[in-house]
């Protein structure tokens, strides 16, 4: 199917999921709280971070898997003497793990002090025989070196052999996921975290397990077993976030706004909040921390929106005209401001504007955002053409077709338009994936020429092979020639894609894979995809009549 062009999106780059261990026992909210902070960034291969955070709770802790980890953080980002200084208290605390030993000679013949590694070498060889630590440290060396096949048969054997050992199922989830073993990852992730309840590690670990099918409900109720602070708060709000549950994640982005008075988390807060419409509680929060949004250009832009929205123009334009014009949204600041314009029915000084500033993304703005939204298409038009006069070169001119494309087809109805404006884009910019992609559709749609339709796709998913809107259009394509077969494997790729991010193209997928199986007359499936389009839109049309027919 073709995806629309994007109205505003307001990018605020955030960091969430990670890993995490807590054997801290009565030592508070600062240990709790570095703790879930060190491994998330751990998770998110922020070493650095997860080191600087891990080191501060280091002397609270007493656990053997805590050393091991956080003095391979420190030799990972070359704090060696400090790897050395954990490693030696491991030693004192856990004197018969071999590992420690192990892990202590790696560290001195890095620095090079051969004398020193050499002696812990002799207690090693003086000290030890070959036991369960010497099996996991084999284990550990053939994850470090990337033999992941190795590691996961010694793991199979491992767990075999010491079925209450937790870690040995955390390693072997991490194992099976670097394989792309999926169902493997999950079973021992779980199996671990039922043996080590409260291992925050094997918590996360599963977490992000299921963020990456797309499952945020279940690592939200994994995330909500974390100690709740901040931190936690903001994890929890970005996968309401990511399932598209607005409202939930405005609740948990101001509770970990609250908590922590962070500028960035106050940031998400309003930008889900203006995309809710919630334009009166922005207002609020502007009054309640008026120096945060002074001190935050992305701020004051998300106010000034807000009383743009709220029909307060006049206010608006001076919001705007406070934001510094060296930022990188700038664009979307005249964007909004121009649309101001519109509603006071200043069009020439619009038109101005947006000449002074020279760029093609403020004119789609304002065309997307206002002019279509009010029916206003004399001024669009007019404004596609201003758009071409400050155009740099022939890829922002594919840009305006694209939108001027669906311009003409969505609004005007006029699809022979729309696919010569198509055509233009393309030969201007060949591999504009996203115009293949939309003439592609509209070729095997309208039944113009399907076979055609299907090549430019393809071109599209050389482009972008997995992306879920070329992939519903090839599948699209292939039921309209009789080819059922490829046409579910295709409609299913695009619906395992899409995930949680689009719910609404999810149902068209899910759609047209109910008309393959009404095609097929495979009856069964057509019901239980019927059932899954409702439990998204529950006034489906297609899905209800289908039901109803089917009873």
């Amino acid at each position: 199917m073709p995806k629309r062009f994007n109205h505003f999106i307001l990018v605020v780059l955030f960091v969430f999921v990670a890993g995490l261990s807590s054997q801290a026992k009565g030592e508070g909210e600062f240990v709790d709280y570095h703790f879930v902070k060190g491994y998330l960034e751990l998770y998110n291969g922020d070493f650095r971070g997860a080191a600087d955070d891990l080191w501060k709770v280091f002397p609270f802790v007493r656990s053997d898997d805590f050393y091991q980890e956080l003095a391979d953080i420190l030799v990972y980002v070359g704090r060696y003497r400090e790897a050395q200084y954990v490693l030696k208290k491991a030693i004192r605390v856990y004197s018969k793990d071999k590992e420690l030993y192990y892990k202590l000679f790696d560290v001195y013949t890095i620095e090079g002090k051969k004398k020193k590694a050499f002696e812990v070498m002799k207690q090693i060889q003086k000290r030890f025989q070959e036991t369960k630590n010497t099996f996991r440290k084999i284990i550990t060396m053939y994850i470090k070196s990337g033999r992941y096949k190795e590691a996961y048969n010694k793991l199979k054997i491992y767990i075999k052999r010491y079925k209450r050992d937790s870690l040995g199922y955390y390693l072997l989830a991490q194992v099976c996921l670097k394989l792309k073993k999926g169902d493997c990852a999950f079973k021992n992730a779980n199996k671990a975290l039922s043996l080590a309840p409260n291992q925050y590690q094997y918590l996360i670990f599963l977490a992000g397990l299921y963020e990456r099918k797309g499952e945020f409900d279940k690592a939200v109720k994994l995330y909500k077993r974390l100690p709740q602070n901040a931190l936690t708060f903001f994890v929890i709000a970005n996968d309401y976030y990511m399932a598209q549950n607005m409202k939930k994640a405005a609740f948990y982005y101001k509770k970990a706004f609250i908590a922590s008075k962070r500028i960035d988390y106050l940031e998400r807060l309003a930008y889900v909040l203006l995309d809710i419409n919630d334009f009166d509680e922005i207002i609020s929060l502007k009054q309640k921390f008026p120096k945060l949004f002074n001190d935050s250009d992305k701020l004051k832009l998300i106010y000034a929106i807000a009383l743009s929205d709220k029909g307060k123009c006049s206010d608006a334009l001076k919001e705007f005209s406070n934001i510094n014009t060296k930022v990188d949204f700038y664009g979307e600041v005249v964007g909004n401001e121009a649309e101001c314009l519109c509603r006071l029915g200043k069009f020439e000084e619009l038109r101005d504007k947006l000449a002074k500033v020279g760029s093609v993304k403020p004119y789609l703005f304002v065309i997307s955002r206002f002019c279509l939204k009010s029916k206003k298409l004399r001024e669009a038009s007019v404004l596609f053409s201003d758009a071409f006069k400050v155009a740099k070169n022939s890829k922002e001119r594919a840009y305006i077709y694209f939108y001027e494309a669906d311009f003409y087809f969505s609004n005007l109805k006029d699809t022979n338009k729309a696919i010569a404006l198509l055509n233009k884009a393309v030969k201007l910019y060949p591999d504009y994936a996203e115009a293949l992609n939309y003439l592609g559709y509209l070729y095997i749609d309208k039944n113009i020429d399907i076979k055609k339709g299907i090549n430019l796709v393809k071109k599209a998913l050389k482009i972008n092979n997995s992306n879920p809107y070329y992939l519903d259009s090839l599948g699209w394509g292939y039921y309209n020639l009789g080819e059922y077969k490829k046409a579910e494997i295709y409609l299913k790729k695009a619906i395992e894609n899409y995930m949680y991010s689009n719910l609404n193209a999810r149902v068209v997928s899910l759609e047209h894979l109910l008309d393959v199986y009404k095609a097929e007359r495979l009856y069964d499936k057509a019901k239980r995809i019927a059932k899954e389009i409702l439990k998204l839109k529950p006034k489906d049309k297609k899905a209800l009549e289908f039901l109803n027919k089917s009873k």
